[in-house]
């Protein structure tokens, strides 16, 4: 992936970025952060900057049932409550 000393703009997501200056009277030095908002705005326009699906979500997940629950088991009796 590249870095932001690489990354590359076309003319078009510039002089996006340039309006957006001008029309928000920023200064200059915020050039690269309007370059990053404008390819935001627009969704990334090359393969490599897309965002990718999470590959978590689309693992399928088997649907299990609980186990039966025992009420005969001491253990699992419920407690009195004193006040």
């Amino acid at each position: 992936m590249a870095s932001e000393e690489d990354e590359v703009y076309t003319e078009d997501e510039t002089n996006e970025a340039m309006f957006f200056i001008r029309e928000h009277e920023l200064p200059m030095t915020e050039l690269r952060y309007a370059l990053k908002y404008v390819r935001i705005l627009h969704g990334a326009r090359s393969p490599e900057n897309q965002v990718l699906a999470d590959p978590v979500a689309q693992i399928p997940v088997a649907e299990v049932e609980p186990p039966v629950f025992n009420w005969e088991d001491k253990e699992n009796q419920p407690v009195e409550r004193h006040p």
